[in-house]
């Protein structure tokens, strides 16, 4: 066999000892010199990395002091060392010119970012010259959401969208909330005070324009952590006496700082050496966020104690920064009273933006702080800025605010901060702290206005009508019946037992239902005839839903009641609806007689869309000669008009149940059988021609509305551009058909006699309120009621005893009244 030389030395350290075969040297030699070389490149880098961990160690090496009663010590231990190496290793690399000690630490601070979120949208926008970002849900709403304004933590100088990018996300999911994360500018390129006016800018601007994404602007809620918990106090202290802005509906602060005038507070003493903040470090950061230097002798808490606090001011605040004011069983471990120390002018002058309320928000005066909104206030046991959150809990209790205070046992400051990411740095206090968060965010989502009557038993009722939205979207789905049908199954209710003083007889006019209700008792002469259209959008409602209301009405007014069951929408189209009513009132009119009814007596009457009807059809009458006249109109909380849905009670009211803003808008599209595709549009006017906006600016404008109706949560609003294509998809909402409010004065000045009810609690009440103006600018008599607790729909309870509210019951006495008046 011919022999095969090997090509390649083989890569052995103990060769075969085959007789004249060669050692191979070759990888030897090669392979020491590429191990001498690596092995030194491991020695320098080694070198380097023991160089800057003990630089990094020599210039941060504070001992951190944990208290045994903390379950998960040794994690925070482990967070304490690998921070203190952070910090230690961003001041070196800023001595040997790398990169600055800041912005090492805000490259650290933002992590690493998540994945994306495919429950939500998120928008980088700016708010005039803020950064923000974004966060709402994917998932539909029936009405405006809830809106959070949230500026994060990092003492002024890091932090940024990106840092609390998981926390936004988090509250906009659970919560279901329009989430804003503002990005403002950081000291110390821009100068303290430029933080809070940039949050202050940021949420003004939110306010006026909340309602452009889908927030309701009395459900406006800001949010912050730690220094931006400061920035928190320091905007809502800042709009208590702005009357052209809503008011704040809520503000969370979570572990937040709140005063610089003591530093010797019980938490301070017992957690000074507590993990991630320690005292210390409050100190030199927080002086490089308001760009004081002081003298090296100086930059500690020992050098620092009461010094820079003249005898004036330490009168004048100890009232509400002390720690004679901290509960008793806050001050049990590890605490020793203060010692008076000397003043200096010096460090005072040096020092003295710390008495700013900006930077100190609990040193604002009484005045300020009695117009707070209602808070949230989250303390954590083992954190030095504890006693910041008790203080200022306690002023706002003493001033009569509301305030929801949670506070964590085994927390410490940053625990919220961690609590999204991930079980390696995640504490268990953390995650309680979010679940409050959210829990009081859901909260204030379901919040009623003050005075409205009864808010929780509107409440139940308001989540039964969700639940049967929900439930009937979800049958249409799996084709069993439609969306609709289950909610007119649920709203038609309970049916009422046969009243035995009153005759009902159940008739079919042009295939339109007719319930006839009259006493029973002999009538003394001709009696009044009444005749009643339902409300429900012209979509859901029946004779059955308002039999309670139409009975009270023929034994209370001893009247002959009609009521009509037109035909619904969509099944039926638009304008089917008050055809149907305008046939039932023609033929009532012309068989007065079987009924024992004097011509001269008759009523149209209906409550939401069925006084629509009613009004439309008195315009109509008035050209029927042959016909009698109508005698009066009741028109209970009536919808008249779709031009402005900008009104001040459509934005008091927008999430108020029973009837959403944005469901008064859906249901027109229902109604006319149209797809709701330009639904948002049309909600911002931009369904509206300009030469009628011009034209019907006299009869439709929150400038007519009067101003008493307008110091509830009204913002003025911007005019909006007009869309052609939005006109043309849903322009018959502007027919006077659809939108009585706008007939001419020549119609309305001859329309009969009219009692209107307002509730002060529906986005409606502005309708009745116009048309009221009008006829009466006409010369129309009118009788107004106006139910200062009542809401939309609150009618569809009356009867049903302890189910009832009380307003109902004295709206139906007022139309009574009102109706045995004629």
């Amino acid at each position: 066999m011919k022999r095969i030389a090997n090509p390649m030395p083989l890569n052995f350290r103990n060769p075969s000892k085959v007789r004249g075969v060669r050692k191979p040297q070759l990888v030897l030699q090669f392979g020491s010199s590429q191990y001498t070389e690596m092995g030194l490149f491991l020695v320098i880098f080694l070198a380097v990395l023991t160089f800057f961990v003990a630089m990094a160690f020599y210039y941060e090496h504070p001992k951190a002091k944990i208290p045994h009663g903390f379950s998960q010590r040794r994690k925070l231990y482990i967070f304490h060392y690998i921070m203190n190496f952070g910090f230690g290793l961003a001041k070196v690399l800023e001595k040997v010119g790398i990169t600055s000690e800041v912005d090492f630490l805000r490259a650290v601070m933002d992590g690493i970012p998540p994945l994306r979120d495919k429950q939500l949208f998120i928008r980088d926008l700016r708010f005039e010259k803020v950064e923000v970002r974004i966060y709402q849900s994917k998932s539909s709403t029936t009405g405006q959401r809830r809106g959070l304004l949230c500026f994060h933590g990092g003492v002024g100088l890091f932090g940024s969208i990106r840092a609390y990018e998981r926390t936004c996300r988090y509250f906009a999911r659970q919560s279901n909330s329009v989430v804003v994360s503002v990005g403002y500018r950081l000291a110390p390129e821009h100068p303290y005070p430029t933080q809070f006016e940039d949050c202050l800018t940021a949420t003004i601007h939110f306010m006026r324009t909340a309602q452009d994404y889908g927030v309701d602007p009395s459900r406006i809620i800001i949010c912050g952590d730690s220094s931006g918990g400061t920035i928190t106090a320091a905007v809502a202290q800042a709009l208590v006496n702005r009357q052209d802005l809503p008011k704040l509906r809520a503000q969370i602060l979570i572990y937040p700082f709140l005063q610089g005038l003591d530093f010797d507070l019980p938490s301070y003493q017992q957690n000074e050496g507590v993990p991630i903040l320690l005292r210390e470090r409050i100190l030199s950061l927080g002086l490089k966020y308001l760009n004081i230097e002081l003298p090296v002798t100086k930059t500690s808490f020992k050098a620092l104690k009461g010094n820079y606090v003249p005898e004036d001011l330490l009168l004048k605040y100890r009232k509400w920064v002390s720690s004679d004011i901290i509960p008793p069983e806050f001050k049990r471990r590890g605490y020793t009273p203060s010692t008076t120390y000397s003043f200096s002018d010096e460090i005072y002058a040096l020092v003295k933006p710390v008495f700013d309320t900006v930077f100190s928000p609990l040193l604002a005066e009484d005045s300020v702080i009695a117009q707070l909104p209602e808070t949230f206030i989250l303390t954590c046991e083992y954190d030095v800025l504890r006693d910041d959150g008790l203080l200022y809990k306690k002023r706002l209790e003493d001033h009569g605010i509301k305030v929801t205070w949670c506070h964590l046992q085994e927390g410490f400051h940053g625990t919220v901060f961690l609590a999204l990411y991930g079980a390696l740095l995640a504490f268990q206090s953390g995650n309680k702290g979010l679940e409050n968060i959210v829990h009081f965010l859901r909260l204030m989502y379901s919040e009623l206005p003050l005075g409205i009557e009864q808010p929780l038993k509107l409440r139940f009722y308001h989540s039964v009508m969700i639940t049967t939205m929900v439930l009937g979207k979800i049958l249409q789905k799996l084709g069993i019946c439609s969306d609709l049908s289950l909610m007119r199954i649920v709203l038609d209710g309970i049916p009422p037992w046969r009243d035995s003083t009153l005759l009902i007889k159940d008739i079919k006019v042009d295939e339109v239902p007719l319930r006839i209700y009259q006493p029973k008792w002999p009538p003394t002469g001709k009696r009044r005839g009444i005749l009643y259209f339902h409300g429900g959008a012209g979509t859901f409602g029946s004779i059955r839903a308002c039999e309670r209301i139409c009975c009270y009405m023929a034994k209370k007014c001893n009247s002959v009641v009609v009521s009509v069951g037109y035909r619904l929408a969509p099944e039926h189209p638009y304008p089917g609806q008050y055809s149907d009513c305008l046939n039932a009132t023609l033929y009532f009119m012309r068989n007065v007689e079987e009924y024992h009814v004097d011509p001269a007596l008759i009523i149209l009457s209906g409550d939401s869309c069925g006084a629509n009807f009613a009004t439309v059809i008195c315009q109509i009458l008035l050209n029927k000669r042959d016909l009698p006249k109508v005698r009066a109109q009741v028109l209970l909380y009536p919808g008249l008009q779709g031009l402005d849905f900008h009104l001040p009670s459509y934005q008091q009211n927008a999430s108020v149940p029973l009837l959403f803003r944005k469901l008064v808008v859906y249901f027109c599209f229902r109604y006319l059988n149209k797809e709701p595709s330009v639904l948002e549009d049309v909600l911002q006017n931009r369904h509206v021609p300009e030469s009628m906006k011009q034209k019907y600016k006299k009869w439709v404008s929150a400038d007519i509305v009067p101003d008493k109706f307008k110091m509830r949560d009204y913002i003025p609003q911007k005019p909006t551009s007009y869309k052609p294509e939005v006109h043309e998809a849903i322009k018959e909402i502007l027919a006077i058909t659809f939108s009585p409010l706008l007939a001419e004065d020549s119609i309305i000045r001859q329309l009969p006699e009219c009692y209107i009810l307002t509730c002060e609690f529906d986005v409606l009440r502005d309708d009745g309120l116009l048309y009221k103006k009008r006829l009466e600018d006409n010369g129309v008599q009118v009788t107004w009621c106006h139910s200062e607790s009542g809401f939309h729909g609150i009618l569809s309870f009356f009867g049903y005893g302890i189910f009832s509210f009380l307003s109902g019951k004295k709206i139906m006495d007022s139309t009574v009244n009102f109706i045995n008046s004629l």
